[in-house]
C-alpha cells in the first residue's frame, strides 16, 4: 500500500520544539512521528469483521449493530475511506475494526422478518433460504392438573423462529377464562411450557378487546378490561418463568385488535384500541419481556400499504390502512422502546385474493423501511395470518397458488432484523 499524508495542526510552539527535537537527535520528523503513531496504535485495527452491506442499511445502523453506539459510524467510515456516507452500495464489503463477529440469535428465534402462522409453510422460507417464523396457536383450557404439551423443537433445530400464542379457548371459550379462573388459568400454561420444548417466546390471549373473545361469548361474556387481562398476564408470566430453563422467557402480552371499540371502560370511554393498548403497557411496565401487535389492511391493493388515510371522527386521529401498525408503535411508552416487537398477524379485511398483486412484497418492504431507521424500535416479524384453513376462518393461503407467489417474491430480499 503506498503512503499516505496526513496533516494536522499543531501549536508553534510544540512545532518548533518537535522540529529541533529531532533535530537533535539526528532523525527525521517524519520517522519518529511514525513510529510513535505505531506505537500509541498498537496493534489495534488489525482485528475486524467484514459486513456485507443489506438495502436499507446506513453507516450509523451497521455501527448500532457492532459498537451499540451509531455515532460511532464515523469510525466505519474512516477506516474504509468512506467519503460520502449517503452513498452506500448493496453488496459492499466493509471491513468492522475491533468488532467481535455477530452471534446469530438463540435458537428458536429468526433474523428475519418473514413468517407465517400456522406449521405447514415453512418450506417456502426455506426454500428461499430465509427461514423465518412461525407461529402456532394453541388450546390449553384451565385446568391446572392437566400437564399436556406440545414439541416444537424440529422447527426450532432447522433454524426457525417460533412463538406460540396460548390461548384459553376460542369462541365463546375465551381467549382468557372468566377472571375467577386467572390463577387455575396461568398454572395450566406453566404446565404446557415445561412440557413444550423449542420455544421460549410465548403470548399469552389474543385480541382481547374483541367481543368475540370474551369468555361466554360477545353478548352475555365478561369483558377483557385492561385492570383484568394486567391480572391475568401478571399470573402467567410468574408461572411460566418460574419453571425449569424458562426464568428468561420471552412471555408477551396479546395483541390488540385495531380499530375495535367494543371493549370501553371509564377511562376510555370510546373503546379506543390504542388506549386500551398503551393502557395494557402501562400497567405491565417492568414487567414484560416483548409485545406483539396486529395490523391489518383494507383491501388487496398495494398501494395503500403507504396510505397514511386517516378514519372517521372521532378517531380522525387513528390510521385507516396497513399503517395502523404506526398508530401502535408510536404509543408504546419510551421506558418500553427497547423490547422486541412482533407483528404476529397481518392480511387483508376480505379474504385473500389467489393472485399475486405484490401484497405482501409491499407489505414486507415497508417493515424494512421502518427497521431501516436507526432510531426507532425493530420489528422483528411480519408473520401473514394463515396458512392452514380452519372451519369459519377465511384467510387461509395453503393452495393458494398467486398468494403463495407474492410470498416467494417477497422472500427473494434479504429483510433482517437483526445482522
Amino acid at each position: 500500500m503506498p503512503d499516505r499524508t496526513i496533516q494536522f495542526p499543531l501549536d508553534e510552539s510544540i512545532a518548533r520544539r518537535a522540529r529541533a527535537r529531532a533535530a537533535f537527535l539526528g532523525e527525521s520528523l517524519d520517522a519518529i512521528l511514525q513510529r510513535s503513531v505505531t506505537t500509541w496504535l498498537g496493534d489495534w485495527g488489525l482485528r475486524f469483521v467484514e459486513h456485507t452491506v443489506k438495502a436499507g442499511e446506513t453507516l450509523s445502523l451497521i455501527a448500532r449493530m457492532y459498537y451499540q453506539d451509531g455515532t460511532k459510524a464515523s469510525v466505519i467510515a474512516a477506516f474504509n475511506d468512506i467519503e460520502n456516507p449517503n452513498l452506500l452500495r448493496v453488496g459492499q464489503v466493509l471491513r468492522i475494526p475491533e468488532a467481535a463477529p455477530l452471534q446469530p440469535p438463540p435458537k428458536g428465534e429468526s433474523p428475519y422478518i418473514f413468517g407465517l402462522h400456522d406449521r405447514g409453510g415453512e418450506y417456502l422460507m426455506a426454500w428461499a433460504g430465509r427461514k423465518g417464523w412461525v407461529l402456532c396457536t394453541e388450546e390449553i383450557g384451565a385446568n391446572r392438573n392437566d400437564w399436556t404439551g406440545r414439541s416444537y423443537a424440529d422447527l426450532a433445530e432447522a433454524g426457525y423462529g417460533v412463538i406460540v400464542r396460548l390461548n384459553h379457548g376460542y369462541g365463546a371459550k375465551g381467549t382468557l377464562p372468566y377472571s375467577q379462573y386467572y390463577t387455575d388459568f396461568a398454572i395450566r400454561c406453566g404446565n404446557f411450557v415445561e412440557r413444550s420444548p423449542g420455544c421460549h417466546i410465548w403470548i399469552i390471549g389474543n385480541e382481547m378487546n374483541l367481543a368475540v373473545e370474551r369468555p361466554g361469548g360477545p353478548a352475555n361474556g365478561e369483558w377483557i378490561t385492561p385492570e383484568k387481562y394486567i391480572r391475568a398476564f401478571r399470573a402467567c408470566r410468574q408461572e411460566i418463568r418460574r419453571r425449569p430453563g424458562h426464568a428468561n422467557d420471552q412471555v408477551i402480552p396479546g395483541a390488540v385488535g385495531p380499530w375495535n371499540v367494543q371493549t370501553p371502560y371509564p377511562a376510555n370511554p370510546s373503546g379506543d384500541w390504542i388506549i386500551y393498548f398503551r393502557d395494557i403497557l402501562l400497567g405491565l411496565e417492568g414487567e414484560l419481556d416483548g409485545i406483539a401487535l396486529h395490523t391489518y389492511a383494507r383491501d388487496s391493493n398495494p398501494a395503500n400499504i403507504v396510505s397514511e388515510l386517516k378514519m372517521d371522527p372521532p378517531f380522525q386521529h387513528r390510521r385507516k390502512m396497513f399503517r395502523t401498525y404506526i398508530d401502535f408503535m408510536e404509543a408504546i411508552p419510551t421506558s418500553l422502546r427497547h423490547l422486541p416487537v412482533y407483528i404476529t398477524e397481518t392480511n387483508q379485511n376480505i379474504a385473500w385474493d389467489n393472485a399475486n398483486r405484490g401484497w405482501i412484497q409491499q407489505a414486507y418492504a415497508e417493515i424494512n423501511r421502518w427497521n431501516s431507521d436507526p432510531t426507532r424500535q425493530k420489528i422483528r416479524a411480519l408473520i401473514l395470518y394463515r396458512w392452514e384453513q380452519y372451519p369459519g376462518d377465511i384467510w387461509y393461503i395453503r393452495g393458494k397458488n398467486g398468494v403463495i407467489e407474492d410470498f416467494r417474491a417477497a422472500l427473494q430480499y434479504d429483510y433482517r432484523w437483526y445482522g
